[in-house]
């Protein structure tokens, strides 16, 4: 099942991405270490997500969001295309 990435881009290059990826595995794999937890639930980054609840929202919703430590909103949705 193929996904899209969209990664918003605060840095002030304004170079928001769209990126699609062969499966949500993959997709995660550039968000998601594993020595460290800088994703968030909230823009705040009061509320850490990890991967495997990552993985839930998105077997649930078929779409996941969350924030990485900069702030920058990710989204990672099912391509209804493939």
């Amino acid at each position: 099942m193929r996904v899209v990435i969209y990664a918003q881009d605060l840095s002030g290059r304004q170079d928001d991405g769209y990126y699609t990826k062969p499966d949500l595995s993959s997709a995660l794999d550039i968000f998601f270490g594993p020595e460290k937890v800088d994703t968030f639930l909230d823009d705040d980054g009061d509320s850490p997500l990890l991967r495997e609840h990552a993985e839930e929202i998105f077997r649930l919703d078929r779409r996941v969001t969350f924030y990485n430590s900069e702030g920058e909103k990710v989204i990672i949705s099912y391509d209804p295309s493939s």
